[in-house]
């Protein structure tokens, strides 16, 4: 997969195992940020009040990632690192697993609580259609309505979004291109002395 390329999902999807008794929830979503991560494990804890732990692990960011894991009681290493691990196998970013236990009264020992963490996201994972997404800029055109078929020209020929027109006295327009595509598009535009183009 190219630099510009990386796996993700856009719904959220549950995935179950058990062990001698215990039950764990796994719920893997969507994720960009920290702060949504962090609102979406407290609406898990409330959907799963009665449940004995909440461990969880994140990736966000495709440009640096950052990723995170929390083993909520567990000892420690039995149960976020194993979740991250199903995240990093994957290859998901953009993404966050929680994953709930029941106890069902009988201990697992620290090799079946890797398993069943592990094993809870994976199923979550499986359940789920990931998704290739791309990292793209977004470039601001000012120009005048003479430079109008130019600018729809290059459009397309370099297959660029759309995804905002101004029209007023001059035209403003921001496009979206892939990451990789940024400086050769930049090139094209500014071949054009009437253009003025700047990156946001």
């Amino acid at each position: 997969m190219s630099d510009d390329k990386f796996t993700s999902i856009t719904e959220p999807s549950l995935g179950m195992y058990k062990d001698k008794g215990s039950k764990f929830n796994a719920y893997l979503l969507p994720c960009k940020s920290e702060e949504s991560f962090r609102a979406q494990l407290e609406l898990v804890k409330a959907n799963e009040p009665n449940a004995r732990h909440y461990c969880w692990a994140f990736r966000i960011d495709p440009e640096e990632i950052y990723e995170r894991s929390n083993d909520d009681g567990e000892p420690a290493n039995t149960a976020g690192a194993p979740i991250l691990r199903a995240l990093q196998s994957a290859e998901l970013v953009n993404v966050a697993c929680v994953v709930v236990r029941y106890f069902g009264g009988i201990k697992l020992g620290v090799p079946g609580l890797i398993s069943a963490y592990g094993g809870a996201a994976k199923e979550a994972i499986h359940s789920n259609t990931l998704v290739t997404e791309v990292i793209t800029r977004d470039i601001a055109l000012h120009f005048d309505y003479s430079e109008l078929s130019f600018v729809e020209r290059v459009s397309r020929e370099l297959n660029l979004t759309t995804v905002e027109r101004i029209q007023e006295a001059r035209l403003r327009y921001v496009v979206r291109v892939e990451k990789s595509k940024l400086e050769e598009t930049l090139q094209h535009f500014e071949k054009n002395h009437l253009l003025r183009v700047s990156a946001l």
